[in-house]
């Protein structure tokens, strides 16, 4: 509670001044009687309670005066959101352990997954892809259905190979109907494309033919690495290793970042994959407008009726009855 005229407060402090004055003005002359006078017939106390009310009235009064309010804030906020596709590559190169002794693919899925939970007001879907293109959720604010999606991610649940534009051009048709004014995508690949029925740079072309920008990042290492095998014998998990050729094109790659006013990123371990997302959260940022709106509601009705109820009352005890109390 506030008040708005605050200095009205300050008004029961002059009662007191105004009561010295007012008994000075009102003590009865002194006179010697050679007799002592009835306590009965000096005795001014009745008029103590009808003065009471007067200044109870009156402090009713300044405090009404004062204006005490109620204040309530309404925020009043205006969101421009970002509509978010995440594509990534579930191919079986995804299982090589080059990044911090950790598959590439749970290195990737707990990457996404603190990028998800750090965005807010933005719809985000996810597709993934390998020798074919999946939708495991369309643009949505269900961040709690797109975590769950992302944490059951597996390779081999797709036809082998590494479809990289159909991969895009799937992302691409998820976002070109969306009202968002931005519009990104994050294509994340550990391959050359080698199978598929959409080229990758005519994807590339339809991505900036609707506004969608894209950023590309190619993680792992190139050239011969171990692609670990795991088979289940008597119930125990055996791994074994197998040489495997990784072939990245980051030509690609940062041609369809460029064409579409992305970026390209080269990862190589996990830091720097937990960097890129950091760095595509402060570029990608959701605006956010807020005018405030403040509402008053006025209590000063209360302490004015009590005033006048208490006015009233003094007038009716010092004309009425009360007077003749002795």
């Amino acid at each position: 509670m506030q008040f708005s005229d605050p200095y009205w407060l300050l008004l029961p402090l002059v009662i007191p001044l105004f009561h010295r004055w007012w008994v000075r003005r009102n003590r009865p002359p002194s006179f010697i009687f050679p007799l002592p006078i009835p306590r009965a017939a000096s005795n001014t106390s009745a008029l103590w309670m009808p003065l009471l009310i007067k200044y109870l009235a009156i402090a009713c009064f300044a405090y009404a005066l004062a204006r005490p309010q109620n204040a309530h804030t309404f925020i009043e906020r205006s969101v421009n959101g970002i509509d978010i596709l995440m594509i990534m590559d579930v191919s079986a190169s995804m299982n090589i352990e080059d990044l911090a002794e950790r598959s590439r693919l749970e290195v990737a899925k707990d990457t996404m997954r603190n990028f998800i939970k750090g965005r807010q007001n933005d719809r985000i879907g996810f597709v993934i892809f390998s020798g074919e293109a999946v939708t495991l959720a369309p643009p949505t604010l269900d961040y709690g259905m797109i975590l769950q999606s992302v944490g059951e991610i597996r390779t081999g649940a797709l036809k082998d190979g590494t479809a990289i534009g159909d991969g895009l051009a799937l992302g691409v048709g998820r976002l070109r109907d969306s009202k968002a004014k931005s519009k990104i995508i994050i294509l994340l690949t550990d391959g050359d494309n080698n199978v598929g029925q959409v080229d990758p740079a005519t994807a590339g072309d339809l991505a900036d033919g609707y506004g969608i920008k894209v950023y590309t990042i190619a993680v792992g290492r190139e050239g011969r690495v171990k692609l670990p095998i795991r088979t289940q014998i008597g119930g125990q998990t055996i791994t074994t290793y197998q040489w495997f050729d990784n072939a990245l094109n980051p030509t690609l790659l940062q041609h369809i970042a460029q064409q579409t006013n992305g970026k390209f990123y080269r990862v190589t371990d996990a830091k720097t994959l937990e960097s890129v997302f950091k760095e595509i959260n402060t570029l990608e940022t959701t605006k956010v407008k807020a005018r405030e709106h403040i509402r008053y509601d006025e209590l000063f009705e209360g302490p004015l009726k009590w005033g006048v109820l208490l006015l009233l009352l003094e007038r009716v005890l010092s004309m009425g009855w009360w007077r003749v109390i002795p």
